[in-house]
C-alpha cells in the first residue's frame, strides 16, 4: 500500500515538474559594481507566470480592457513572428557610457542594460511571452468595460 501511495507521489511530482518547467526559465541578474552591490541571479520556471496570469483579480483589470483586447493579441502575434528569426539584435541604444541591447537569442528574448554602475540582463522565454498574453487575453474579454 505504501509502495502505491510513493508511486502515485513520484508520479504526480514529476507531471507537475514537467509542466512547470515545459516552457523553460526567465533568467534575471543583476550585478551591481559598488562595494556593497546586488548580484542577484535568478532562474525562474516562466510557466509561474502563466499560472499568476490566471489569478490576475477582475479589479485589476477592470476599465483595462479594451487596451488589453488591441495589444495582447498583437504581442501573442509578436512571440510567434519573433521565435521564427535567427538571433538578431532589435534594438541598440549607446549613451555616453551606457548600452541598452535588446535582442532575440535563443528561444527568447534578452534585455541587457549595462552602466557604470550595474549591469542587469533579463531573458524571457517567447513561449511563454504568448501562453501568459493568451490567458491575460481571456480574462480581458470576459470582462465589461
Amino acid at each position: 500500500m505504501l509502495g502505491k501511495i510513493a508511486l502515485g507521489f513520484a508520479v504526480t511530482t514529476l507531471t507537475f515538474t514537467g509542466y512547470l518547467l515545459q516552457d523553460g526559465f526567465v533568467h534575471v541578474s543583476v550585478d551591481e559594481f559598488t562595494e556593497h552591490g546586488t548580484h542577484l541571479h535568478l532562474f525562474v520556471p516562466a510557466q509561474l507566470a502563466t499560472i499568476a496570469a490566471h489569478f490576475v483579480p477582475p479589479r485589476k483589470m477592470e476599465g483595462h480592457q479594451r487596451e488589453l483586447r488591441a495589444l495582447l493579441p498583437a504581442l501573442k502575434l509578436s512571440a510567434l513572428e519573433l521565435a521564427k528569426l535567427p538571433d538578431s539584435v532589435l534594438v541598440e541604444v549607446r549613451d555616453g557610457r551606457e548600452h541598452v541591447l535588446i535582442s532575440k537569442a535563443g528561444d527568447g528574448i534578452s534585455i541587457d542594460e549595462e552602466t557604470p554602475k550595474e549591469h542587469v540582463k533579463v531573458w524571457v522565454p517567447l513561449r511563454a511571452v504568448y501562453d501568459t498574453a493568451g490567458v491575460l487575453e481571456s480574462r480581458a474579454g470576459a470582462g465589461t468595460e
